[in-house]
């Protein structure tokens, strides 16, 4: 551990929090499109591997619950707070391969995806109803990926972009 990984890992998780506040649209059960906040939790997996962005993603979880909490079970935070940013790091599993950052992006967001489906399965179990004539399952898939998905797609216009990626690029250059 150096102290160069643990300041570019702070900056992200900062960058990450401060455009998680920027909300391009709220939905109205929890969720929104932000200003690329998930990018910011996948660079450190990009950058340093899957462990350093998995911690990176607990930290941000964490942060996001003490700056905008809201559950309504123990497990439905795990999975909502914990596991759903957490899992972003696995981003750093294909941080080597070329494209590793565009590749690792979606395969991160899809497991966020999948995470926050599950997690709102516990809102139906505490009570909540989906859409007429919806059940949970696809009620949750829908939802949840309204918001994720289209912050996924802004943001993978922006990654292709080759300026942007020659820029991260050098930042990721940077970090060693």
């Amino acid at each position: 551990m150096s102290v160069k990984k643990l300041v570019y890992c702070a900056m992200c998780v900062a960058l990450a929090e401060v455009t998680g506040l920027i909300k391009i649209y709220q939905f109205p059960f929890g969720g929104s499109v932000t200003l690329c906040s998930m990018l910011f939790i996948v660079l450190p997996g990009w950058f340093y591997g899957w462990k350093w962005g998995t911690l990176c993603g607990l930290v941000y979880g964490v942060l996001q619950f003490l700056t905008q909490p809201y559950f309504l079970s123990v497990p439905q935070f795990i999975l909502d707070y914990i596991l759903a940013f957490s899992i972003m790091g696995v981003a750093g599993l294909v941080s080597e391969k070329k494209n590793g950052l565009l590749i690792g992006y979606v395969i991160a967001v899809a497991g966020r995806w999948l995470v926050a489906t599950f997690a709102g399965l516990m809102w139906f179990a505490a009570g909540s109803t989906a859409w007429e004539g919806w059940s949970p399952l696809p009620y949750s898939m829908a939802y949840n990926g309204a918001y994720i998905f289209a912050e996924a797609a802004v943001t993978v216009i922006i990654l292709i972009m080759p300026p942007v990626r020659k820029a991260l690029t050098r930042v990721k250059a940077a970090c060693y």
